[in-house]
């Protein structure tokens, strides 16, 4: 059992006693290599929906389809786009632009 596991089952385990080691630079190294990896692993779908979900404003959805503005009103009112009101002006789902282009291709 490497230290991350050996760390990872203590953390799960209420019950586990307060345990003191010695740890050697290569393995200290390892662990925080697999803690990174680990994290990673975790952390990288919620990045990439958070990124998904991302509101564009009125101009970066023009510049990414290369169209006018009156033209995203018009996918507005055909249901390709949903508009999201933020304050004053409006907001389009990138997930939703992303999902227009590629049935476009």
């Amino acid at each position: 059992m490497n230290l991350y596991n050996l760390l990872q089952a203590s953390l799960s385990d209420p019950n586990s006693p307060n345990i003191l080691l010695t740890v050697s630079l290569s393995d200290l190294h390892q662990l925080v290599v697999n803690t990174i990896d680990a994290t990673c692993d975790r952390l990288l779908p919620l990045l990439m929906r958070a990124e998904e979900d991302r509101l564009l404003t009125k101009a970066e959805v023009c510049a990414k389809l290369g169209i006018k503005p009156t033209s995203v009103w018009n996918l507005v009112q055909k249901g390709k786009l949903t508009a999201i009101k933020v304050g004053r002006s409006s907001r389009y789902k990138l997930s939703e632009v992303n999902e227009y282009l590629e049935s476009k291709s």
